[in-house]
Order: structure tokens, then sequence, then C-alpha cells
């Protein structure tokens, strides 16, 4: 886990996201992302194939997204932003809590993701 570039809680927040977040996702996220390290982006490639898509507009992209439990207790979402500039080995986490405040968490600390395949598309 990793400091990102702080653009998590500004994108998170336009009506254009958060109206299909509320909609699709079933809640609200806190404004920002957890930015998870992946040892292989090949793994975030396999993630992301077939998941349902946030659609963008006025500018701004389509983001796909895969829900998840984060650590065991936290439920929220793995978003994959067609329009970003993380690397490919960096997965964005968003949930309706603050994270970092929530399961005591700070850069370099490891956690782990149970992945919800049902809405993936084969």
């Amino acid at each position: 886990m990793k400091s990102g570039f702080g653009e998590g809680a500004y994108f998170i927040t336009r009506s254009v996201y958060r109206d299909q977040f509320r909609e699709k996702l079933g809640f609200d996220p806190f404004p920002g992302t957890l930015n998870i390290e992946v040892g292989d982006p090949e793994i975030v490639e396999r993630i992301r194939e077939g998941a349902p898509v946030i659609q963008g507009g006025g500018g701004f992209g389509d983001v796909l997204y895969v829900k998840a439990l984060l650590n065991g207790v936290v439920e929220g979402v793995i978003l994959f932003p067609l329009k970003t500039h993380h690397r490919q080995g960096c997965l964005e986490f968003v949930a309706p809590v603050n994270l970092r405040k929530t399961l005591k968490l700070r850069d370099g600390d490891t956690v782990s993701l149970d992945i919800d395949t049902s809405e993936i598309q084969e």
C-alpha cells in the first residue's frame, strides 16, 4: 500500500461518477482511494477483464469496477480508471469509510483483498 497523487478525492466527488457509485455500488465512497501495489501487473489485467463499467462524461473517462473485501472486514470496490497516472501494478480501492483511519493503515502496510467475481462477464 502506498500514498497516491491525491487525485482520487477529486474524481470520486464528481457528480458524473458519484451518482453512479450510489446506484451501482450501493454506497457513497469516502473521497480518496487506497492505492494497493500488486507484485504482478498481469494480476491487475486478469481482475479487470470483463468488469462492469461506470460511464464517464464531460471529458472524464470510464471506470471499470470490481467489488471486493479489504482485510476481511471492509466492503468496497477496486476501481480501474481507463485514464490514469498509476503504473499497471497498482489497484485503487474505495469504500464508504476512511480506510487509513478505520484500519489504521500506513504506507508500506500489507493488505488482503477478497475479490467478488459475480458481476464479471467472461
